[in-house]
């Protein structure tokens, strides 16, 4: 095809995408295909020996096309960001109810279930498997192999990832839980309880109490907070079905999921943050009384900011 023939085909598509630039970072869905397509054009105008002029123009466009992706991507973030520090301590506040109950159910059974087992040591078996007994001692033994190995500076970064992945889906769970009817998120909620509440009693009965604690003290803040907060959004969800008034369920369920949002990405923050402890702090071999100080900050913060957000929404 002749270079004529060439800008001819494609001239319209090249002036759109330039408008698409220069429009202050916002663009329409198809924008990333447009992208692709006029990095192809200029592969071809190189690879057909085009001119120097057109192989200019295209690459300036390329140029274009990636300084808009890149800030729009940083502008989602930031976006993410404010909703974090604004939207999220006012949902909060309009959701208090709803999370104070969550708060209530999953703490007051995580006390019941570690009484529970701390008096009955047996009964743990009844919830967790002895094979999955073994590993969590084996996992906390100050003198086990995994306590005194030096770990890989990139297995943190491995499990970084490992750690966002399994805590968002959890989360994610209990707040697409809460289309049941408030019963999916509910369970998520009670079974992470009850096995947080045992686990820590069966630690602290076989004596390793120290080591499991100051694991767990400063991630925990975030995680186990960030898990509680996800649930009531779900539940918030659940409750506008059951309860939908005078609207719709339909309509009911998107004025819920609108009020809940904040929720979930004050939720994905803290959790990604808790990934970021738990993969590069925790596992240091750090004197447990340090860990214990820091943890126990993470938690005056951590509830400092809930009580602020549910009392006054700042």
């Amino acid at each position: 095809m002749k270079q004529t023939q060439f800008v001819n085909l494609n001239s319209q598509i090249w002036q759109q995408f330039q408008a698409y630039c220069e429009l202050n970072n916002t663009f329409p869905e198809d924008f990333p295909k447009l992208y692709r397509k006029i990095c192809n054009d200029l592969a071809i105008a190189r690879a057909r020996q085009y001119s120097p002029l057109l192989i200019q123009q295209l690459n300036q466009l390329v140029q274009q096309g990636q300084k808009t992706l890149y800030l729009s991507r940083k502008n989602q973030f930031s976006e993410i960001w404010q909703i974090a520090r604004s939207a999220f301590p006012r949902a909060l506040y309009e959701n208090r109810v709803m999370l104070g109950a969550n708060l209530l159910a999953f703490w007051g059974l995580a006390v019941i279930a570690f009484i529970w087992v701390t008096l009955y040591p047996d009964a743990v078996y009844t919830f967790l498997g002895q094979s999955t007994v073994l590993e969590i001692e084996k996992m906390y033994n100050p003198a086990g192999a995994v306590q005194t190995a030096t770990r890989d500076p990139d297995k943190d970064i491995l499990m970084f990832g490992v750690y966002i992945y399994n805590n968002i889906g959890i989360a994610f769970q209990m707040f697409a839980g809460g289309v049941l009817l408030c019963f999916g998120a509910v369970f998520f909620l009670l079974f992470n309880s009850f096995y947080f509440g045992a686990i820590g009693a069966h630690i602290v009965n076989v004596g390793f109490e120290k080591t499991f604690f100051s694991f767990v003290i400063t991630h925990g803040s975030f995680e186990l907070t960030a898990i509680i907060i996800a649930s009531a959004a779900g539940c918030q969800i659940g409750y506008a079905l059951l309860n939908p008034s005078q609207f719709t369920r339909s309509y009911a369920m998107k004025k819920a999921a609108q009020k809940a949002l904040p929720l979930i990405v004050g939720a994905f923050v803290m959790l990604v943050l808790a990934a970021f402890i738990e993969a590069f702090w925790s596992p240091r071999g750090i004197a447990h009384e340090i860990k214990f100080v820091v943890g126990a900050v993470c938690w005056a913060y951590v509830i400092y900011r809930l009580y602020r957000g549910m009392r006054y929404g700042t």
